[in-house]
Order: structure tokens, then sequence, then C-alpha cells
């Protein structure tokens, strides 16, 4: 037998050897043997090896970086839900950075996921199935913001002294200032507070600096508009010093969205172009990303995406997705300790079984992959069933 042909015949019967092996029967090791190398493996290993050089280089893409650019120079100037819903350029890159995007055409629908909000459990975006309708909606929490600053505009001036400015009662209040101020990184223990109340009693004479420049900049900045030592009671009277307070926390809220947007927007983005030459390896990259977040079997069952990528790398035929939810999610758990996803060794061994078999021709690509990522949603589906179905636990497409 030829070289060649000793070396097809190898990666085959290492191949088979893989698919044999249940996880099951070592669910610490997701991997039991050693996965054969294929043109997926490569791709994906190409794309991870250096993860954050390969998001520099989709982000610097021209029409990556043009909407990037325009959703940073635009969303400062959003300051309500309405006005984030009119400019449709900054609405469409936000959801699609959320990987929404086949759902931006439903407004109606949207907005009613962004109006309530996170906070209250009983939110309309709390109640559907689908996690990133809550990440949308907890990143740009308009509801929440709007309220925050409305109490904050309220009360501010019935605070006298230092000591009922940092005050548990008055937390509400001492949070939205810190954070205005962009402070939360040296305020968030009990004796890190001291001190700031400490300073905040000295005023600018306080001796207290941090090594970081532009954090004692703005440290500065925030014991001279919350300056007790010199104004005493008709500190917080300074309506100039509190609207200042109001619009650094607007800019902060902001900031803090255009951050967590642009860089789930490049990821997106890094993964469809993996996509557009292999569809595998697309379906690796998001499962690495989600997989941190998966603790269940139910959570697999309910994201077709992840479902295929489990199904290939566990040697379930996909006509089990006709199976009762139960006895699926049983399958899975039976077949795979969840827990190794949240190891890093883990998740890699699991990877590269998925990308092992799937370019090896185990079908991960039987069916379009833009399906897989797809809505459950239709021109012709009405807002309220469209509702209905976000809440279902998916068993596959």
């Amino acid at each position: 037998m030829r070289e060649a042909e000793t070396g097809v015949l190898i990666s085959v019967r290492s191949t088979q050897a893989l698919r044999g092996t249940v996880i099951g029967e070592d669910r610490n090791n997701p991997v039991a043997a050693e996965a054969p190398m294929t043109t997926t493996m490569i791709a994906y290993q190409a794309v991870t090896r250096n993860l954050t050089q390969s998001l520099a280089r989709t982000a610097a893409k021209p029409d990556v970086a043009s909407h990037a650019a325009y959703f940073e120079k635009n969303i400062g100037k959003v300051k309500t839900l309405d006005d984030f819903m009119k400019d449709d350029r900054l609405y469409r890159y936000a959801v699609e950075a959320f990987g929404l995007g086949d759902m931006a055409y439903a407004k109606a629908f949207m907005r009613k996921v962004l109006a309530g909000g996170v906070k209250d459990s009983n939110s309309f975006a709390n109640k559907l199935t689908d996690p990133r309708y809550r990440e949308l909606a907890a990143t740009f929490d308009f509801s929440t913001e709007t309220a925050d600053t409305t109490y904050f505009q309220t009360n501010i001036g019935k605070v006298k002294t230092v000591t009922s400015f940092t005050d548990k009662s008055a937390s509400r209040m001492f949070d939205y200032a810190i954070k205005a101020f962009g402070l939360e990184s040296v305020v968030d223990t009990p004796k890190e507070k001291e001190a700031v109340t400490q300073a905040l009693h000295l005023g600018k004479d306080s001796p207290l600096h941090f090594a970081d420049p532009a954090i004692d900049k703005q440290f500065r900045a925030f014991l001279k508009a919350f300056d007790f030592a010199d104004k005493g009671a008709k500190a917080t009277s300074d309506k100039a010093m509190m609207q200042q307070t109001v619009d650094r926390h607007n800019a902060a809220v902001r900031s803090d969205q255009t951050k967590t947007t642009v860089e789930k927007y490049t990821r997106q983005k890094l993964e469809q172009d993996a996509g557009a030459s292999d569809d595998s390896v697309r379906l690796a990259l998001y499962f690495e990303r989600k997989a941190p977040t998966i603790k269940t079997a139910y959570q697999i069952l309910a994201d077709a995406a992840l479902l295929k990528v489990v199904q290939t790398a566990l040697g379930i035929p996909s006509e089990t997705s006709a199976m009762p939810i139960d006895k699926q999610a049983t399958m899975i758990e039976k077949k795979l300790d969840l827990k190794t996803l949240q190891d890093p060794d883990g998740l890699k061994r699991f990877m590269q079984r998925f990308t092992s078999l799937a370019g090896a021709g185990s079908g991960a690509s039987s069916n379009p992959t833009m399906l897989l990522f797809s809505q459950p949603s239709s021109a012709l589906i009405g807002q309220d069933v469209l509702a209905s179905l976000q809440k279902l636990r998916l068993g596959g497409i």
C-alpha cells in the first residue's frame, strides 16, 4: 500500500474510533482518542490560536470598522429608548451584535423586549427562553437608567452630609455618582468605601490618591462635585454640579454599551466570516463562546446551533430531536458531563472532537448553518405568536 493511501486509511480508522467513543464512558475526558486533523480543525485552530489577533483583523475590515465608527460616534446622542429605535443604523448594529439580526425587522417586538428591562423578573425579556434577549435588554436597559437618573435628581438635594451620602440608605445615589465618575473599581469593598468617605470629609485637601492618573483625575473631579468640606449642607444644591454628574453618568453608561456592543459585533462577524468557507468552523466558534454559560442540557436543546455541535460530537442522530424533550436531555447528560465545558482543557478536547468529526463528513452541515442561527420567525407570524415561540424549548430545527 502506498504511503498516501496508508495515511488516508489511518485517518479513517482514527475517525471511526473517535465516533465509537461515548463520552459517558469517561465523562472527565471528552476525547478518549486522539482527534485526527481535518481541514475544519485546522481552520478552527487558525482562528483560535491567537483569538485577539483574529478579532483585530476582523475589526479592521472596512465594513466592520465603518459600522463600529458610526455606533461609537452616535450612541452618545441617545437619551431614550425612542432615540435608540429611531436611528435604524444604531438599532440594527446593536441587535446584530447580540445575534438577533434576523429579528431586526420586528421593531414592535424588540421595543417590548427593551422597554421592560431586566430588573423585574416578570419583564418581557426575562420571560423569553432565549438568553440573547435578556443580554440585549440588560445592556440597553433604558428603563432602569431613566429610573436611576430620576431618583438621583429628585433626592440628591436632600443629602446634607457626607455621612448621609455614604450611608447604606443612600447607596442608590452614591453608586450612581460613583459610576458617573468612573470609580467603581476603587470603591468596591467596605474598606475602600471608608477611605472615600474620609476623603469626602477632607475635600480637596484629602491625601488619598490613586496610582492610575486617569482614576486619580476622576476622583478629584468627584471630590469637587460633592464638596461637603467647603460647601457643607449646600454641596448638593449646586445644580450645575449635579447636572454634570447626570451627564457623566449617561456618558459612562453609553461607554459601557459601546464596549460591549462593538466587541460582540466583531465576534459575530468573525464567526460569520469563518462560516463563509466552512459552516462547521462557525458552529465551533459559536459553541466555544457559549460553552461557559451552559449549565443544563435544556440550554443546548433550546439552541439549534449548540444542539448540532453536541449531536455531531456525541454521535447522536438528528432524528432524536423528535423524542420527548426530557428524554433528549437525559441522553445528552449521560454522554456528556457538562462540567467539562467549564474547564478550558475539557472544552478544548470537546472542540477537537467536534471539528474532527465535522471535518470528516459526519454531517455538521447537513442543515444550512444560517437556519441554525435563525429565530423561529416569519413575516407572516404575528407578534404575539412570535413571542410565544421564543418561550419554547426547541429540540432542533
